[in-house]
């Protein structure tokens, strides 16, 4: 693990795990990591307020000065406010729907619907989308899932991604593998090496539960060396496969396949176009028309032999 995000060319690995893993384990770490923002903050703020009463030789001798050194106060309490009341200004955390539910509104029919965490914009994001089915698998495009949402006192809400948007930056890291703190680098300072580096839970749970492609980037040291994991080194061929099929944009944000060319999504709810439309049709046809001929055919051929075995006295059995 790094304290910092980069590009890799040599010596590191590629994994893949299912989406409800990912966001369990990301989004547990995003809370944690936004309460002690907001945490820190608060202190901040009280300290300023209380430093604008006091002299400066009161506010020096803060131990924990060094927390709201690169703190903006002005700007991370109101973030935090809007947080703390959200539901309040008639928003919804999007975090609070990624695991599949009922909603709780029933149509005209008797229709119940579902929410649920999905891919979108091809794969680089999640939004939450309306189901119709309580696995969340048969997607509603034609619902929007912010007309189904109210409070307790019936009003409407809107969907709030300030958190789970945090899980799919784009251009920086979700996380930081390896964990520092102040005291761990003062010991290193001091020319202490004994503390060993802390790795970043939730790194370590998507990494247990990922697969793993990491020999054939120069990654030699990664899976082998964990027991349990001899199922994992035997089909790393097979994820790494899978990975670069995935990369190269062979299954779109349903899991159907795609091919190029035309219309590109091949599966159980994939649509035709116009082409495929029209060789369906004339080969439907083409077969009416064929069907029809032996029908013709054979009635005259049997007409035929009829009247030849009745010239020459034979019998129809």
């Amino acid at each position: 693990p790094d304290s910092s995000c980069s590009s890799c060319n040599y010596n590191y690995g590629e994994y893949i795990v299912d989406m409800d893993t990912y966001l369990e384990a990301a989004l547990g770490y995003k809370e944690e990591v936004q309460e002690q923002y907001c945490e820190t903050c608060n202190e901040c703020y009280e300290k300023a307020a209380e430093a604008a009463e006091a002299d400066d030789d009161a506010a020096e001798e803060d131990e924990d000065a060094y927390k709201c050194q690169n703190m903006d106060t002005s700007s991370c309490y109101a973030e935090c406010q809007n947080i703390e009341n959200m539901e309040e200004n008639g928003y919804m955390d999007a975090s609070e729907l990624t695991e599949c539910q009922q909603l709780d509104y029933e149509d005209d029919y008797g229709n119940v619907y579902y929410a649920g965490a999905m891919c979108a914009s091809s794969g680089s994001r999640i939004k939450i989308g309306i189901f119709t089915d309580e696995e969340c698998s048969n997607y509603d495009e034609s619902k929007d899932i912010e007309n189904y949402m109210k409070n307790d006192d019936g009003y409407s809400l809107k969907l709030s991604y300030h958190l789970l948007k945090q899980t799919f930056a784009e251009g920086e890291c979700v996380a930081s593998c390896l964990v520092e703190d102040e005291e761990q680098n003062q010991n290193e300072d001091n020319g202490d090496d004994e503390n060993e580096a802390e790795i970043n839970e939730m790194c370590e749970e998507l990494y247990e539960a990922a697969g793993k492609c990491e020999t054939s980037h120069g990654f030699e040291q990664g899976i082998v060396d964990y027991d349990n994991y001899d199922n994992q080194v035997r089909n790393e061929n097979l994820v790494c496969n899978y990975i670069s099929t995935l990369k190269a944009g062979h299954y779109d944000q349903t899991g159907e396949i795609v091919v190029s060319g035309g219309r590109t999504t091949l599966g159980g709810g994939a649509a035709t176009t116009g082409g495929q439309k029209f060789a369906l049709t004339f080969f439907a046809l083409g077969s009416v028309g064929v069907a029809g001929y032996v029908f013709m055919l054979h009635q005259q051929l049997t007409k035929g032999t009829t009247a030849d075995l009745a010239q020459q006295g034979g019998t129809i059995a």
